[in-house]
């Protein structure tokens, strides 16, 4: 693994990417088995690649034959299910929708009874009808049941369960992730919609992503964004023809003022932008190109949109705490009080002024005594109201707010020194509640979404992601949602970009064993990255895109490591003494 190949390229504004399953092999481990302790996540294994030939009903297979052919047959890159359609019944074949799928880690085919045949298999998670991952947080398995009939003497599935089978193998040779884009509510940053889909066919891929945007965002996300296409678009309405330019017909996208209709090229240029040949666009209403101000004329692509899709920022700095005080990656301490130890901090974060100057955050003392400090590196720091249990403190990106995790709720404040609550709305499942803390908290990139790692009273911890929410009354987090496994432990978590984060994780509340890994926003595509030659389990974690990671480990957490050339090493000769890395925020 190179190191900062890994953790992919310059953090952007918004990144224009395709995001590739990694396909893994079909023994390896993954989710949470069942017949062991709970794991955080899968081994990588070899590269399974779609099949390419058809699997057809062969004469006189037995119930269980064809229920396993046909569960082949649907795991191959024919989008159309054609061939699997050959195992069901005429019946069956009007009555079978595969537009959900249900992903196994393994799955066990019994023996025909009653008239059916059971498949039984661990749950990893499933994708919905508009491509949306949901991960399986609570373990179990699931059972569908095939029931079966004999036509001209042959079986078939008279009865199938809704939906497409896939072993996780398959699922991610299949698959591939591709995000919507949405603007939040200040309509200034893209926040991206992860969605998956088998389509390649560039004009069908087109077709559905703008189709996918017209049905509008996931649930977790509707409270934080806004779509710019026109209210109540018609879904089968929308078309996408590929040509230069290609052409979007979107009714009713002409009678949008100029403003929106730019925010409308953007997110569709954006979007659109995955799709390989795909250049410059035109959106068609009642059969005219729509004008877009923002060109001068009715044709646009993503270039136009730079602020949106391409600008770099200057590489973040790296900073770490010892003896209390803040030093950056060369170990050299800041300027003043910050960096002499003076405030005795055990974490801080940093983040620029605009003036040459740095917002510093920090947080004094330990367990129930800790408070947090606010200030700037020229100015010192001050105490603020906030104290108790409190995590590691985050600037909110392009924001003068810096948040922290007090017990069980989340706090933010200004240089002012005004501090407030952020009340936490979850999506669908209960927050853990009061008796839990929150142990971690950071920010995506373009700081519409945030990751907290939530210590539950049992001893377990996990990532919940949630957008933040922003009206002229109150700033809340919105769309609570857990993208981790139930019974893992996770220390701590760094976004490498709006699509992805880094978690430290153990497979128990022990500490004993674990490692760091890699996930998508919504919970999928877990994977591992060694802690070769470190000490011990990292405690905590930084990165940004095309930045090395940096951790702290040992037995307290008393030293700070940098990966480089797919291992950790430390970043001067022998040990050096420091913990709680972050980069500038």
């Amino acid at each position: 693994m190179s190191a900062r190949g890994s953790f992919g390229p310059r953090r952007h504004a918004i990144r224009v990417v395709v995001v590739a399953a990694a396909a893994l092999g079909l023994a390896a481990c993954g989710g949470v088995p069942s017949n062991s302790s709970p794991q955080v996540v899968k081994r990588v294994g070899q590269q399974a690649q779609p099949s390419e030939v058809a699997v057809t009903p062969q004469p006189g297979e037995g119930p269980r034959e064809i229920v396993s052919d046909f569960l082949s047959a649907v795991a191959t890159a024919d989008t159309n299910h054609t061939a699997a359609l050959g195992f069901l019944t005429a019946d069956a074949q009007q009555r079978w929708s595969d537009a959900t799928v249900t992903v196994l880690q393994t799955d066990t085919i019994s023996n025909f009874d009653n008239g059916a045949i059971q498949v039984t298999g661990q749950k990893v998670g499933s994708v919905s009808i508009n491509g949306a991952y949901q991960p399986a947080l609570q373990g179990g398995t699931t059972d569908a049941t095939f029931g079966m009939t004999q036509v001209k003497g042959q079986w078939r599935i008279n009865t199938p369960p809704n939906g497409v089978i896939l072993s996780e193998a398959s699922f991610e040779a299949l698959y591939t992730q591709h995000p919507l884009y949405f603007f939040d509510l200040a309509e200034k940053h893209l926040v991206p919609d992860p969605r998956f889909t088998t389509l390649t066919d560039p004009a069908l891929l087109a077709t559905w992503l703008v189709a996918q945007l017209a049905t509008g965002e996931v649930q977790a996300l509707s409270n934080a964004v806004t779509n710019e296409l026109p209210t109540q678009t018609d879904v089968n309405r929308v078309s996408v023809t590929i040509g230069n330019p290609t052409t979007v017909t979107l009714p009713g996208a002409g009678q949008l003022d100029s403003p929106t209709r730019n925010l409308l090229a953007a997110q569709l240029a954006i979007t659109l932008a995955q799709v390989p040949t795909v250049r410059s666009l035109q959106v068609i209403d009642t059969g005219r190109p729509v004008p877009i101000p923002r060109t001068g004329g009715t044709t646009f692509s993503a270039l136009d949109f730079p602020e949106l899709a391409n600008e770099s920022i200057p590489a973040p700095t790296l900073y770490y705490i010892r003896n209390g005080g803040v030093v950056d990656e060369n170990g050299h301490p800041l300027a003043g009080g910050v960096g002499s130890g003076t405030y005795g901090l055990g974490s801080a974060a940093v983040a620029s002024l605009g003036s040459g100057d740095l917002r510093v955050a920090g947080v004094s003392g330990s367990g129930a005594n800790a408070r947090l400090l606010i200030g700037t590196l020229q100015g010192g720091l001050k105490p603020t109201s906030v104290h108790g249990q409190l995590s590691r403190p985050a600037w909110v990106p392009g924001r003068d707010e810096v948040w922290v995790g007090d017990g069980s709720g989340l706090r933010f404040c200004t240089l002012s020194l005004a501090c407030r609550a952020a009340p936490l709305v979850p999506a669908s499942s209960s927050l853990p509640g009061h008796e839990s803390t929150i142990a971690a908290v950071r920010f995506s990139p373009e700081g519409a979404r945030i990751a907290v790692v939530i210590d539950a009273p049992d001893g377990t911890a996990q990532v919940w992601i949630g957008a933040v929410v922003r009206t002229a009354t109150q700033v809340s987090v919105d769309g609570l949602t857990q993208i981790t496994p139930t019974g893992v432990f996770i220390r701590d978590v760094a976004w490498n970009d709006p699509l992805k984060l880094f978690v430290i994780g153990w497979a128990d509340s022990s500490g004993t064993s674990g490692n760091v890994y890699e996930v998508q926003v919504d919970g999928s595509l877990w994977t591992p990255r060694t802690i070769a030659n470190l000490p011990g389990v990292p405690d905590s974690i930084t990165v940004a895109e095309n930045e090395d990671a940096w951790v702290s480990s040992g037995s307290a957490g008393e030293t700070v490591w940098v990966q480089r050339a797919g291992a950790w090493a430390s970043p001067s000769n022998g040990q050096t003494p420091g913990v709680n890395p972050v980069y500038l925020e």
